[in-house]
């Protein structure tokens, strides 16, 4: 029976993380989807580690030879059979009513996009208080000219996905941003699901330090306003998990707080003079 939905997920030395999102998808309510992994080569143990899942999961695994996310996306929505393309982040948690949830979404929305809200993966507060202000941002960018993801994790109707060019496999970074554009400029605005929840990681920010990580989200977001996509590296930004097999913060939100906000005037300063 053909799946109504394909979870396409791109990993790189994912051996931690992915396994338990695979298992979250071995836990779902409703079992009408199929799972693609592409893996960029990976150094470690994470094709080793998720093999065991191919006796209970509709599980179907590929090698891109290619470190680019976006590629790994596109090359997984060619592979794939369900008429909506689920993209999930190999890092992200789902809860076990995830795919019970997006089926009534869709059938009820009838709509060709869909982003789901993304919560932490871990009890912090102040972490709780800004995902909240982050989704509230992403749902109302979709009423204006420049609209928002909330991450890479998305779901859009297959075709429709094709038609717009998929994803920009040129672009540094914000991939999912350009998409969400695009899709406006053929007439689709995305619907944002409240009540469909992602446990989004906090690898990155324990690893580099909340202000680091916070810095980074706020150039990428300006330049996109400002100029427009992220052809070029504007800062490091590490892709796969071998970065983070060692979790812990290096920087507290407020050390360094003074030589943060130079960094931040000078970049604008640049910015708006180029």
């Amino acid at each position: 029976m053909k799946p109504l939905f394909s979870v396409i997920i791109p990993s790189l030395n994912e051996e931690k993380f992915l396994p338990r999102l695979l298992s979250d998808l071995q836990n779902q309510k409703l079992k009408n989807f199929e799972i693609i992994v592409i893996d960029a080569c990976s150094s470690d143990n994470t094709i080793k580690n998720i093999l065991r899942f191919k006796q209970t999961l509709p599980l179907r695994i590929f090698k891109a030879k290619r470190h680019n996310v976006s590629f790994s996306r596109n090359f997984g929505a060619e592979k794939a059979k369900g008429e909506y393309l689920v993209f999930l982040d190999a890092d992200v948690q789902i809860y076990s009513s995830f795919i019970k949830n997006l089926n009534k979404a869709v059938n009820n929305n009838k709509g060709l996009l869909f982003i789901p809200r993304t919560v932490p993966d871990e009890k912090d507060q102040q972490m709780e208080v800004i995902f909240r202000i982050v989704s509230f941002l992403t749902e109302m960018s979709q009423y204006v000219g420049k609209p928002f993801s909330n991450g890479g994790s998305m779901v859009v109707e297959k075709n429709f996905f094709n038609r717009i060019g998929r994803f920009d496999e040129k672009l540094f970074l914000a991939e999912d941003h350009n998409l969400i554009q695009r899709a406006q400029l053929w007439g689709v605005r995305a619907k944002f699901l409240n009540h469909l929840k992602i446990k989004f990681s906090l690898r990155r920010m324990k690893k580099e330090g909340k202000l680091e990580a916070f810095y980074k989200y706020l150039v990428a977001t300006a330049y996109i306003l400002i100029k427009g996509d992220i052809k070029k590296e504007i800062f490091d930004y590490q892709m796969g998990g071998a970065e983070y097999k060692k979790l812990k913060n290096k920087i507290s939100f407020t050390d360094n707080m003074n030589n943060y906000s130079k960094i931040i005037k000078e970049f604008f300063s640049k910015l708006l003079s180029s």
